[in-house]
């Protein structure tokens, strides 16, 4: 960077050729442009952009109800599913042969310090009903009697999701779940459950726990 006393080019400022003009404190001021340098990615980067991405496209589908698992998060609903997106890659991608594999089961759809679901089980009672049981494990932890689940099936290729957002309560130990297309839809979804509770400075969420494509 070069400055001069003297304004020899008047009140000119910008970009002239290679040089970039400008005035500071009072004094005309100019630069080189910087050089552009191509530098191609490393294999970790390509690595991480195909994980990202696959993530991502994974994720997207479901984005509304992974802000409400993630509402937790302070800020933007943005950040919330940032949040989501970034655990997946790190807990839900394993390399094979060099290329990033997402397995579903290790996705996350709500995160927090709340008791989790223990000893899920589900059972198809028709072809579009599902039984949901858990122990009720109040008062284990920080767990209660009034926390809800928060459930949600989720059919990758089909991009199709169900959710319930205001389900049982833990001490209940089961809710039915009635979908609303006609069936048979048994082993298309993967089935995420978490508990959730309102506090006075918001929800608090568990982590979910996946139970697979049932």
């Amino acid at each position: 960077m070069a400055i001069s006393d003297d304004y020899f080019m008047g009140k000119v400022s910008g970009k002239l050729g290679n040089l970039i003009i400008y005035r500071r404190n009072g004094k005309l001021c100019y630069r080189s442009k910087p050089e552009k340098i191509s530098v191609p990615p490393s294999s970790r980067q390509i690595y991480q952009r195909k994980a990202f991405a696959r993530v991502s496209s994974f994720l997207a589908p479901i984005r509304s109800e992974l802000e409400i698992g993630f509402s937790g998060i302070p800020g933007e609903n943005s950040k919330r599913f940032g949040k989501a997106l970034s655990l997946a890659v790190k807990k839900a991608v394993i390399p094979e042969n060099g290329e990033p594999v997402l397995y579903p089961e290790k996705v996350q759809t709500s995160m927090g310090d709340l008791l989790p679901p223990s000893d899920c089980q589900l059972f198809w009672e028709n072809e579009n009903r599902i039984l949901l049981n858990w122990r009720p494990n109040s008062f284990e932890g920080n767990g209660k009697e009034g926390d809800r689940i928060f459930y949600l099936a989720y059919d990758p290729q089909q991009k199709q999701k169900w959710s319930v957002t205001e389900g049982e309560y833990r001490k209940n130990g089961g809710m039915v779940i009635q979908f609303p297309w006609s069936g048979p839809l048994s082993g298309r979804f993967y089935h995420f459950v978490s508990f959730y509770s309102k506090r006075k400075s918001g929800f608090e969420f568990s982590d979910s726990v996946c139970l697979g494509r049932i």
